[in-house]
């Protein structure tokens, strides 16, 4: 059973199973980020796995939309494949938690490609298979992506879940363990080139169920996203101004445009580059490096690690500089993942 106020959200959902996907294009076109809140729901059944990932509550603000920030890049994640190995209900957990994991960056503009009024008549009747793969999805859709005003689309498929047990060398008892792999591509869609791939995998580990472990390992798949988004959709962002001088003129400190709504963290580190045109092409050098210290609502208060005298001489000559993320700050891992014999 769930909660009361898990069941109003519960009545408002709209399911995302292959079966009722009539009814979920009635959702909001855009999932915003933002405002974004996934209910995992638990379903007990017969076949495969009993644990579904069943829905997805979308609780969008009466204010403006985030839409209209044009910080956000919009991404539309596509409906994933699957081999034989994975059933359709695993297969579904797992885009979720890729779609939780962007939410949770915080920096995007989210178009679920199966609850888009657009997008999901393309899946209409047909195979997922079909329609997303390497070879057409950019004929199949990209009048449809540009018309979202994407510029970037990822596409999974679900590869392989299995289980096995083992025994704690901690504490003797027997745990059951899940170990899911899957793969993403992310293609630039105004010309079709594939900007990145990654094969990856996680687990899960649980002392009551297969279940359990399984939902373990979604929960590693979500928070293991960082990394992904971050290797693949660089933060971009600029030096809004300098901290003040010490007593020997050193400036140490700075601030960028960005910060908790971007998903910033406290010790993200960042790459400071002089942008500038060599005739046709734009060319990148970097001049140093800054860590986040304090992050605010639009702002971040950062510190300068390296390249201090270079970032004060071109920020006050008014040349164009331009912060990237190199590393994001960083999160404890679970409690079960320290268990040896896993």
């Amino acid at each position: 059973g769930y909660s009361s106020a898990a069941s109003d959200v519960y009545k408002r959902q709209v399911l995302l199973s292959p079966r009722v996907r009539g009814t979920a294009a009635a959702m909001s076109r855009h999932i915003e980020c933002d405002c974004l809140t996934l209910l995992i729901l638990v379903i007990y059944m017969k076949n495969c796995f009993k644990t579904v990932l069943a829905a997805v509550a979308v609780l969008v603000s009466l204010g403006a939309s985030a839409q209209d920030d044009p910080s956000k890049e919009t991404v539309i994640i596509n409906p994933f494949t699957r081999t034989a190995a994975v059933s359709q209900a695993a297969c579904d957990n797992i885009r979720a938690a890729v779609l939780s994991g962007f939410a949770d960056r915080g920096r995007f503009h989210i178009v679920d490609a199966l609850t888009d009024g657009t997008l999901s008549k393309l899946y209409a009747d047909r195979n997922v298979e079909d329609v997303v793969n390497d070879a057409n999805w950019k004929t199949e859709s990209e009048a449809a992506y540009k018309a979202l005003g994407a510029e970037k689309v990822v596409i999974g498929q679900a590869n392989n879940v299995s289980f096995s047990q083992f025994k704690s060398d901690i504490d003797g008892k027997m745990y059951n363990k899940a170990e899911v792999t899957y793969s993403l591509k992310v293609y630039n869609i105004a010309d079709g080139a594939m900007i990145g791939s990654e094969d990856l995998s996680v687990s899960g580990i649980d002392a009551d169920s297969n279940d359990g472990a399984f939902n373990d390992a979604m929960k590693d798949l979500r928070k293991g996203m960082v990394k992904f988004v971050d290797n693949h959709f660089k933060f971009e962002t600029y030096i809004l101004e300098l901290g003040e001088a010490d007593k020997k003129g050193r400036v140490k400190e700075l601030y960028i445009s960005g910060g908790t709504e971007m998903g910033v963290a406290k010790k993200t580190r960042f790459k400071v580059f002089l942008e500038r045109k060599i005739g046709p092409k734009v060319t990148k050098s970097e001049i140093g490096t800054i860590v986040a210290v304090e992050v605010m609502e639009g702002v971040t208060k950062c510190q300068v690690a390296s390249g201090e005298d270079a970032i004060k001489e071109k920020f006050n000559n008014g040349d164009k500089l331009v912060v990237i993320l190199d590393k994001q700050g960083t999160a404890a891992g679970g409690f079960f993942k320290g268990l040896v014999g896993a």
